[in-house]
C-alpha cells in the first residue's frame, strides 16, 4: 500500500513494487489520479487497485485497509508517502496562518499515525509487516511547518516501532534530499537546487530509483531486524551543512 501514489514519487514506487511482482495498492485523495496509476500498473501487466482516501481522516484510513485486505487477503507493506511540501515560501512560522499550519500536519503526521494504525491489525494477524515514513531532510534544516511535521514523523516512527516491534513489525523512515521531479522543479528555482547539489557529497539530485532502493530493502526479509530507524537518503548533504 502507497499513499500518495496518484503522481509523483509515489507513483514511481507503486510502479516499481508492480514491475517486481509485488501486488500494489495505489491510494491518493484524487480518487482519478489513483485510477490512473493503477490503470497504468495493470495495463502493464502488473496488480494494483485504486484507492481514493484521505489519509487525515480515520474512517476513510480504516476503509482503505479493509478493502485492500478483502482484495488481496493480507496486508504487507506500507509506504506513507502523502504529504504537503513547500511551505516555506509561506514565509516565517510566527506569520503562517492556523489553518495552513492545522492542514500540513494533519496530512503529514496525523495521516502517517492513522494509516499505520489502520493496517496494524492485518500485520499482527499476520506476525509480518513492514511500515515505511517518507521523512526530508527538512527535518533537520529550517523549513517551516514542513520542517516542524517531518521531525514529528522521525519520532513517530521510533515511537511506533517500539510498540510493534514484538509483532514482527518494522517500523522505519526514509528522509530524502533534493530529487529531481516534477515537483521539485515546480517549487525550487533552478539555482536552489544548485545550491542544495554543491553542498552535497554527491553532485547530482536524487531520483525516485535512489530513494525506492532503500526502500525496498526496508520491505525486505532481510531487514527484519532494523526498526525505529530515520535514514537520510540526500547524498551526503546534512554532513556538509
Amino acid at each position: 500500500m502507497v499513499t500518495g501514489a496518484g503522481r509523483g514519487l509515489g507513483r514511481d514506487y507503486a510502479r516499481m513494487f508492480a514491475a517486481e511482482g509485488v501486488a500494489v495498492a495505489v491510494v491518493d485523495v484524487d480518487d482519478e489520479a489513483a485510477s490512473a496509476t493503477a490503470a497504468g500498473i495493470v495495463g502493464g501487466g502488473g496488480r494494483a487497485v485504486a484507492l481514493g482516501a484521505d489519509v487525515a481522516d480515520e474512517s476513510s484510513t480504516l476503509a482503505m485497509a479493509k478493502r485492500v485486505e478483502d482484495e488481496f487477503g493480507r496486508i504487507d507493506i506500507l509506504v506513507n508517502n502523502a504529504g504537503i511540501w513547500g511551505d516555506y515560501q509561506r514565509g516565517p512560522l510566527l506569520d503562517v496562518a492556523i489553518d495552513y499550519w492545522d492542514t500540513v500536519m494533519a496530512v503529514n503526521v496525523r495521516g502517517v499515525l492513522l494509516c499505520s494504525r489502520a493496517v496494524v491489525p492485518a500485520m499482527r494477524r499476520q506476525r509480518w509487516g513492514r511500515i515505511v515514513n517518507i521523512s526530508s531532510m527538512g527535518a533537520y534544516m529550517v523549513a517551516g511547518v514542513y520542517g516542524v511535521s517531518k521531525l514529528a514523523v522521525n519520532q513517530l516512527t521510533y515511537a511506533l516501532a517500539s510498540e510493534l516491534g514484538d509483532d514482527g513489525i518494522t517500523v522505519n523512515a526514509v528522509a530524502p534530499g533534493s530529487i529531481d521531479n516534477e515537483a521539485t522543479r515546480r517549487q525550487v528555482p533552478p539555482q536552489g537546487m544548485e545550491t542544495l547539489i554543491a553542498k552535497s557529497m554527491i553532485k547530482r539530485p536524487g531520483t525516485s530509483a535512489d530513494l525506492f532502493a532503500m526502500i525496498r530493502y526496508l520491505t525486505s526479509d532481510e531487514a527484519g531486524w532494523v526498526t525505529g530507524q530515520t535514514f537520510l537518503a540526500n547524498g551526503g548533504f546534512n554532513t556538509r551543512f
